[in-house]
């Protein structure tokens, strides 16, 4: 019962951490993709996702995001070429990047250059969300 009980205040925690966020999810992998709007959409936001960069800039017109989490390496264009696209049109939007490639002097360098925060895949799942909250300020 107690076990019960604490899962429960586990899952309001996390309903609520996010409610009411408009989030943009850019990731070319589809399995990825799935899981990480799952969980972002259980901890209460809204969220939009894309496979790629550009079609990601086309939503940002349907509706502006409080946050934005995207993948480093996608075909077509990366990352970092989404972070200036959306530096250019949202600028006080912050941006998360995540990929399954980094190295230290990476993570420094991608922090410079204007990410919120850099996430190494494969992330623990209540680390994208408190990542998230912290980046639209909650």
């Amino acid at each position: 019962m107690d076990q019960q009980w604490l899962w429960v205040c586990s899952v309001a925690h996390v309903r609520a951490m996010l409610n009411g966020l408009r989030i943009l999810l850019v990731d070319d992998d589809p399995v990825v993709r799935a899981l990480y709007v799952c969980v972002l959409q259980e901890a209460g936001a809204a969220v939009l996702s894309s496979g790629l960069a550009t079609e990601a800039l086309q939503l940002i017109d349907l509706q502006a995001p409080d946050a934005v989490v995207t993948d480093l390496k996608m075909p077509e264009h990366d990352g970092i070429w989404l972070l200036e696209e959306l530096r250019a049109r949202l600028p006080g939007v912050p941006v998360i990047a995540v990929s399954g490639r980094l190295h230290d002097a990476g993570l420094v360098d991608l922090r410079r250059l204007g990410f919120f925060d850099v996430l190494a895949k494969p992330i623990g799942l209540s680390v994208l969300t408190e990542t998230v909250a912290r980046a639209a300020g909650r």
